[in-house]
């Protein structure tokens, strides 16, 4: 049994006429008659009768039919699959990414590259806003970030979790305390802050104005691995990614501090414009970004 015979039966089932299912499928009307003949007898049942000039089917023939439908379905929707699985071999896929994606992005890559050895990958490193806009500019294909956003022209997806907590080096005068430290106590203490447009620095601000927190000395710096080394050497606090502290080879140098309102539960997310969310490169990406965040 083969396609062609399978599809010579649903073909002269639609025209219910031979002749007309030939021009139908371009071949002539003995090339149908044998095809079906041969058919007929690899299964040894009779599926099409004559009624004059008409071709009727028989009751194993309306029952045959049926599968004959679904096998036909399956396939066009098995060939459109790898007609666009075909494009996947020479793709290029350019992430933004906020500094989270320092810890990740190595690992994935390799593991993704080896699955789709043709796809080439790019990267960015910025913060959420900035990255987001270059999504909206196209300059780039998807951005992973741990921002919240919402917007009708985007589709996001959650592929891990993060929490923000605020740490100073072990050797800080906070990091002695056990208890939880009150924000009179914060206060005399400098704090190092991300840049206007990061989530983290959105979250400490969120946070501030929640316990009417205002601290009075701030340095601010526009990467995540500044501030680790500032923090590290007793600069002062600084809310940060627990994700990137326990990924980071120096985590022992740091002490989360036990404050009000802290840690800040949040979701890393893949951001991709809204007509995008069906690409099957991405989406494969978004897969193993899920796999990787899970183990």
């Amino acid at each position: 049994m083969d396609f062609k015979q399978l599809e010579a039966f649903q073909k002269v089932v639609e025209k219910m006429s031979y002749s007309e299912a030939a021009k139908a499928l371009y071949v002539s009307q003995p090339t149908i008659s044998v095809r079906l003949q041969s058919l007929q007898d690899e299964l040894e049942v009779t599926l099409l009768k004559s009624n004059g000039r008409k071709v009727e089917l028989t009751f194993t023939g309306s029952i045959f039919l049926e599968y004959v439908n679904n096998i036909m379905n399956l396939k066009e929707e098995a060939l459109k699959t790898i007609n666009k699985t075909k494009g996947l071999s020479f793709n290029n896929l350019h992430i933004s990414t906020t500094s989270i994606g320092t810890y990740i992005i190595p690992h994935i890559s390799t593991a993704f590259q080896k699955s789709q050895p043709g796809v080439r990958l790019s990267f960015s490193f910025s913060n959420a806003t900035s990255s987001i806009k270059q999504l909206f500019e196209k300059k780039t294909d998807l951005v992973l970030s741990p921002a919240s956003l919402k917007n009708d022209k985007l589709s996001s997806e959650i592929v891990g979790h993060d929490t923000l907590v605020l740490v100073a080096s072990t050797n800080h005068p906070l990091a002695k305390k056990n208890d939880f430290i009150d924000f009179n106590e914060l206060k005399k203490h400098q704090f190092i802050i991300r840049e206007e447009g990061s989530d983290t620095r959105n979250h400490f601000k969120i946070w501030c104005e929640t316990y009417n927190f205002h601290p009075r000395d701030i340095i601010e710096m526009d990467q995540s691995e500044a501030i680790k080394i500032a923090v590290s050497n007793n600069l002062g606090v600084a809310v940060m990614s627990k994700f990137i502290i326990e990924n980071d080879s120096r985590s022992n140098q740091f002490r989360i501090l036990n404050v009000k309102g802290m840690p800040i539960h949040r979701p890393i997310q893949v951001f991709m414009l809204a007509d995008q969310k069906d690409n099957l490169l991405k989406q494969s990406f978004i897969r193993f970004l899920k796999e990787e965040l899970a183990n």
